[in-house]
């Protein structure tokens, strides 16, 4: 495969070409890493975080960042915590992933006593209640046939969150204004109030770290220039410059480290969606507290670490081959290869924030989704019959004026 090194204009190659057998050999040396990444089962958190004042459960503020009682309007922190704490933003664990894969065993945890697990018929997102909460409607679609589900390896406890920020006010402000802003969405559509619709999640991510060193090998390409003769169409003989490629086989090595490369554990929501309001700020993450989630659903994953990890590797491999391909001499280049080692690796099971809405429109479900930490918003939406009419409409008019007017 021939890539453009990106300094360099994307001309097209003509066929005529050169090999040179002298080797290009590139130093090996350090890149900068990549900037992180911008991928259920759901839980409502089964801490009691009782009211001062009245007992009430109190859930997690996201505008005001701390716990109110939705009883009496009680604003409080959390209790001081004990020796048990877990860590702050810099002590938060990096877990061996080798180590990892080869503990689970399909042994259970403590995250699912005392939960009941179901899947949504429709969507098929796996929720994990309380084994005392009667399930009504799924969290991601609204659909109300939820089915037991015990298909699922052996669960991981979080151990990092990020703390939400945006409340539900804000999320449903978000949204009108995406719809807003999209001409084509249907007026019905924008005029419509979300704001009962909208559920406070906490999606699970994996989070892949590693150290990489990557030799490599491809066909360096240098661009040069020969005066070609020919005949046009008069008979008269004429003279163009073809742009002609030196091909020399060239090597290298590179070493590098990733650092949050971000995987999804959740299948419940548009992975669409999800990518237009990506990437959260992992490097704001806080120790898991239930202080964080509680009121709020927490989705358990339905990607299991085994199957993270491969997407994570896959990930730092198209990364790698990006790297190299840059670290090619010449104009181009084409047949590259990478031979990747990997060490360090470690990996982190995290949840993000987000508010979900779920809705119908036209006979078919919808969902809108806003990110609580940085407020970026999008929603799924039909496009107006009517408005795309009138686009047609308009510009078959503006052509028939042209024609017109050229008479």
């Amino acid at each position: 495969m021939a890539g453009e090194n990106p300094e360099v204009s994307d001309v097209p190659n003509d066929d005529d070409s050169v090999t040179d057998e002298s080797p290009v050999a590139v130093e090996p040396h350090a890149v900068p890493p990549p900037l992180p990444g911008k991928r259920g089962v759901a839980v409502v958190s089964l801490d009691r975080h009782a009211c001062p004042k009245c007992g009430g459960k109190a859930e997690w503020s996201a505008s005001k960042q701390m716990l109110t009682c939705p009883y009496c309007g009680t604003n409080f922190p959390r209790e001081e915590a004990g020796d048990d704490a877990l860590p702050a933003l810099n002590e938060i664990e990096e877990r061996d992933l080798l180590a990892e894969l080869g503990r689970l065993d399909g042994s259970s945890d403590e995250w699912v006593k005392t939960t009941r697990r179901v899947q949504c018929k429709s969507c098929h997102a796996v929720l994990v209640r309380s084994s005392e909460m009667v399930a009504q409607h799924c969290d991601f679609c609204g659909a109300p046939e939820l089915l037991d589900y015990e298909d699922i390896d052996a669960p991981i406890k979080p151990w990092a969150v990020l703390p939400a920020k945006v409340s539900q006010e804000q999320a449903y402000h978000t949204i009108k204004g995406f719809l807003a802003s999209r001409w084509f969405a249907p007026s019905d559509l924008k005029r419509r109030n979300f704001m009962d619709r909208f559920h406070r999640v906490y999606l699970p991510y994996w989070t892949f770290d590693a150290a990489a060193d990557c030799p490599w090998t491809a066909d360096s390409g240098t661009y040069y220039w020969e005066t070609e003769y020919y005949t046009d169409a008069n008979g008269k003989r004429q003279s163009r410059q073809v742009r002609k490629t030196r091909w020399r086989p060239a090597s290298g090595r590179i070493s590098t480290a990733f650092d949050d490369v971000t995987v999804r554990g959740s299948r419940g929501t548009d992975p669409k969606l999800l990518d237009q309001v990506e990437p959260f700020p992992t490097d704001e993450l806080v120790g898991y507290e239930t202080r964080y989630v509680s009121g709020w659903q927490v989705e358990h994953y339905q990607v299991p670490l085994k199957d993270a990890a491969v997407q994570g590797r896959q990930q730092m491999h198209a990364m790698l081959e990006r790297m190299c391909g840059r670290d090619v001499p010449g104009d181009t280049y084409r047949n590259l290869r990478i031979q990747p080692s990997y060490s360090d690796q470690t990996f982190k099971h995290i949840l993000l924030p987000v508010w979900l809405a779920s809705y119908r429109f036209r006979g078919k479900n919808r969902q809108a989704i806003v990110n609580a930490y940085t407020g970026t918003g999008a929603a799924d939406y039909p496009l107006s019959p009517w408005k795309i009419t009138f686009v047609v409409l308009a510009i078959l008019a503006v052509i028939v004026l042209f024609m017109v007017l050229s008479q």
